[in-house]
């Protein structure tokens, strides 16, 4: 008799139902089954389901989700680094390990990659399975709501350890959601001035519960940090999207430019030229690459301050309301409890 769990399925438009689908089971020697816990809604969630499909995929009757904490209830019979009953985060980015990418040490850039919750099922469910390989243990003294920022902090750990901020720099992070406060205490942490820019009043008041130095986006801005600094930023870090431009007259000589989120399409009028006259350096970043198990080391640490950016738990019915938050910039981390 085939074993039941229950899901939320993206049925329409933003809307999900909880249903009772199979339960996963292990196929491989290599694979391990995981009880959700909690699964938080990513940005890419909002998008998808918004749009229902991921490229040429349709996602209507997919399972999203792949922010997720766990805990393993089966191993294959290869599986001998996990545990029955281990606390687990997910990296949601399964390589092929093969291609010519993955053995050039840019398994982010995999040409065979399966991404949880978009090719294969997602964490929105009771249960999900993965490799051995892409879980990782989490110490149980770790907050659920907290280890549920792994594959997120995972995400700006990979662009932030090729900035290599030291103490006395200047950074500026625009966007003030999950990500953009992960980089800005990053920064801090390594010991930068750290100014963060933001349109949304609800975001800049959670950066300044966190101590953060914020300003309202505006024309005035890189004046008054050049007054503040006596210099413009060494790092400008770009975790809201189309901010290049910005970042560009902010940055610098010399200085080093993060595009975590999209730069977007170039727009009429837009100047590239202080890129050359300035000496910048301009980097992207995409998603996980060997740095989950740096920000299970950081989340363990309690270096973080992340209560603030937790502004809605929610439970596994109401995932349409937690998307409809996000969407509207109400939200900042939305977590959803799955499990018991």
């Amino acid at each position: 008799m085939t074993e039941m769990m229950r899901a939320a399925i993206l049925k329409d438009v933003a809307h999900f139902e909880v249903e009772q689908v199979p339960k996963p089971q292990i196929t491989e020697p290599d694979e391990v089954l995981i009880k959700v816990l909690v699964c938080s809604i990513c940005g890419t969630d909002v998008n998808v389901s918004g749009t229902m499909a991921y490229g040429s995929k349709d996602l209507h009757g997919e399972i999203l989700g792949h922010e997720l904490v766990g805990e393993i209830v089966e191993t294959g019979s290869a599986v001998t680094g996990l545990r029955v009953g281990q606390r687990v985060v997910v990296n949601p980015n399964s390589y092929c390990c093969k291609c010519p990418s993955c053995r050039a040490g840019y398994r982010n850039h995999c040409e065979n990659m399966k991404l949880m919750g978009l090719t294969v099922a997602g964490g929105f469910a009771e249960y999900v399975k993965t490799k051995e390989f892409l879980a990782f243990p989490i110490s149980q003294d770790v907050p659920l709501n907290h280890a549920a920022f792994a594959e997120p902090l995972s995400c700006a750990m990979n662009g932030f350890s090729r900035l290599n901020i030291t103490p006395g720099d200047t950074c500026v992070v625009f966007g003030c959601g999950p990500i953009g406060l992960l980089f800005a205490q990053l920064a801090r942490a390594s010991g930068a001035r750290v100014a963060c820019v933001e349109i949304k009043e609800n975001r800049m008041a959670i950066a300044r519960k966190l101590g953060l130095d914020v300003y309202m986006a505006g024309p005035d801005v890189k004046e008054k940090l050049m007054q503040k600094w006596g210099r413009r930023a060494n790092f400008c870090i770009d975790a809201a999207g189309g901010q290049l431009v910005t970042a560009i007259d902010y940055a610098e000589y010399r200085g080093t430019i993060l595009c975590f989120a999209g730069p977007r399409t170039a727009k009429e009028g837009w100047n590239f030229g202080p890129i050359q006259g300035k000496e910048l350096t301009i980097m992207g970043s995409f998603i996980i690459n060997d740095s989950m198990h740096r920000a299970v080391t950081v989340l363990e640490s309690g270096m973080l301050n992340l209560d603030p950016l937790v502004t809605h738990i929610l439970p596994l019915e109401e995932l349409d309301k937690g998307i409809a938050l996000m969407k509207s910039g109400e939200g900042m981390e939305i977590i959803m409890e799955i499990g018991k």
